[in-house]
């Protein structure tokens, strides 16, 4: 069985670093044949007459100048040919003719609505075309146009007879060796049935069923299993994997420079065996003569450890004295709990308290705010007071001189009216007059009315705004009442927790005390101890003594 498994782990080393060098290689080729193609066909796709097309396929001459461009790209394909199909009037085009046209609904043409809305600018996929009735490794590219808008699909086919061949010719016998997807379908082999199957991978290699999630792994690994061995290696450019089995033969095992070497070990083992067993019983008849002198010292010994016994049973005694102190102390400490609970309700308590206290505090600010603001109010309507009474003395000085107009008029009237005679045409004028300067002076009156009410309105004002400042430092009155009662209360509870404090320091004090008793025990079972070093230094005596019946024993053997 060790030669076994020693010429299966040098298998499994030695064909896993070429099997995964094998891998390496032919991801490489694969992918240096593909990036030529993807560069061709995203190459084909960024052509200004392909662009423009694609953006106006109905416009005069559009057409004609795109062919001539698809054709020119088409001879550098390895199918030597091209497809395109734009997204206004969906027409296949593949060799430059139209074949049919695109129904992005039918699921059979999935490729086109996943390439166009895709997140990349080109994609893959193995399938046969009903159509063209070929089965091709399709390059789909988007086309899009100066504004980085997908209006089109353009590609390429490579045929699966030939790409395919020329990566799978050079395999070993043993070797097999399959390209698969993240579904696990096969997308690489030189079977085009079973390409176009889309068969799994697992139908062919069962094994890998056990080993489904290391399958669509991101880097190179490998799977030793029972029939053989595994490499699975990523094609990141396609999305792929390639996974490569070697089978494990019992002829690696004869095949093998390690067979060799286990066997040759198999027979110096058995040699060392024997020469063993020769010396085996030599020592036994020393050893025999050692175990009786052993015998008496380990009867020397038992006595020692029964001392240790006696000295350990005697510490349990202090022990179980430690114990009832620490349970007094655990009583102590219980009742310092309690305190200290006691001490944490009446701090929350407080802490209400203060929260009352801040709440009542920020009250009276507002009040004072409000009363401020009252007062602030009842100082404009008094400058409006001032205002109106200044009009009043303004109409008042009107009104005066209006009077003295009117006397004036009067006067003047009298003389014409004592000159004329019969002759009243003048004494009319004048009395129009008069009656003008009497309207005046009830407009004026009418104005000094309404003043006068704008005025009382105002006292009546003030006095409403007087009663707001007298209510709010009323309540401002109140609520420094309110924080003198919380903060009395808030020291009663201080005063409590003062009282609490000193409980816990008496509770303290006692653990001190108790403390100092176990220190005392301690130092009690120090000098016990000491007691059992002593009795383990014979004891290591005794040990040195067997330690030298040994050294005889080996001075025998030599």
């Amino acid at each position: 069985m060790l030669v076994v498994f020693g010429s299966r782990r040098s298998f499994d080393q030695a064909e896993g670093r070429q099997l995964s060098q094998l891998a390496k290689t032919k991801v490489l080729t694969f992918e240096s044949d593909l990036n030529s193609q993807i560069a061709l066909v995203l190459q084909m796709t960024r052509s200004p007459a392909v662009k423009r097309y694609m953006t106006t396929p109905a416009a005069q001459g559009m057409l004609e100048n795109a062919i001539e461009d698809f054709k020119s790209y088409q001879n550098s394909f390895l199918s030597k040919s091209s497809f395109w199909v734009n997204d206004k009037d969906l027409l296949f085009y593949s060799n430059c003719e139209p074949v049919y046209k695109i129904d992005p609904s039918d699921e059979s043409q999935y490729w086109y609505r996943m390439t166009l809305l895709g997140e990349t600018d080109y994609n893959f996929n193995i399938n046969y075309n009903s159509q063209l009735k070929t089965t091709n490794l399709w390059i789909n590219a988007v086309v899009k146009n100066d504004f980085s808008v997908p209006v089109g699909i353009a590609g390429t086919g490579i045929p699966l007879d030939g790409f395919f061949d020329s990566l799978f010719a050079d395999l070993e016998n043993d070797i097999t060796m399959f390209f698969f997807n993240d579904k696990l379908e096969v997308t690489g082999t030189t079977d085009k049935q079973v390409l176009e199957n889309k068969t799994s991978v697992t139908a062919f290699l069962p094994e890998l069923n056990d080993f489904q999630t290391l399958l669509l792994t991101d880097s190179s690994i490998t799977i030793p299993a029972k029939k053989g061995i595994y490499v699975v290696y990523n094609v990141p450019s396609v999305g792929w994997h390639l996974v490569i089995f070697k089978p494990y033969s019992f002829g690696y095992i004869f095949s093998s420079i390690l067979t060799g070497v286990a066997i040759f070990l198999v027979i110096v083992t058995a040699f060392i065996i024997i020469v063993f067993n020769s010396f085996i019983l030599r020592i036994l008849s020393s050893v025999s003569k050692v175990v009786s002198q052993t015998k008496v010292e380990a009867s020397t010994q038992t006595e020692i450890i029964k001392n240790v016994k006696d000295t350990v049973m005697s510490n349990l005694g202090s022990i179980d004295a430690l114990g009832n102190l620490m349970s007094k102390q655990a009583g102590t400490i219980s009742t310092s709990q309690k305190h200290i609970s006691e001490l944490i309700e009446q701090i929350t308590a407080m802490n209400a308290l203060r929260v009352d206290s801040i709440q009542s505090t920020k009250s009276l600010e507002d009040s004072s705010q409000n009363g401020a603001a009252h007062l602030e109010e009842m100082q404009m309507q008094i400058d409006n007071l001032t205002s109106c009474a200044e009009k009043l003395n303004s109409a008042n000085d009107l009104i005066a001189a209006v009077t003295d107009q009117t006397a004036l008029v009067a006067i003047n009237a009298a003389i014409e009216a004592a000159h004329a005679g019969n002759q009243g045409a003048g004494f009319a004028v004048v009395a129009k007059e008069i009656r003008k300067l009497a309207e005046k002076s009830r407009a004026q009156e009418q104005d000094v009315s309404a003043v006068i009410e704008e005025m009382s309105e105002m006292v009546t004002s003030m006095a409403n705004c007087v009663t707001s400042v007298e209510s709010a430092f009323e309540e401002i009155v109140d609520n420094c009442s309110k924080v003198g009662l919380n903060f009395s209360q808030m020291s009663s509870s201080i005063e409590l927790q003062g009282k609490i404090g000193q409980s816990v320091g008496t509770n303290l004090d006692e653990i001190i005390n108790s403390v100092q008793q176990t220190s005392s025990q301690f130092s009690k079972m120090r000098g016990e101890n000491e007691d059992i070093s002593h009795k383990i230094t014979t004891a290591d005596a005794s040990a040195k003594s067997l330690v030298s019946s040994a050294e005889k024993v080996m001075k025998k053997l030599s």
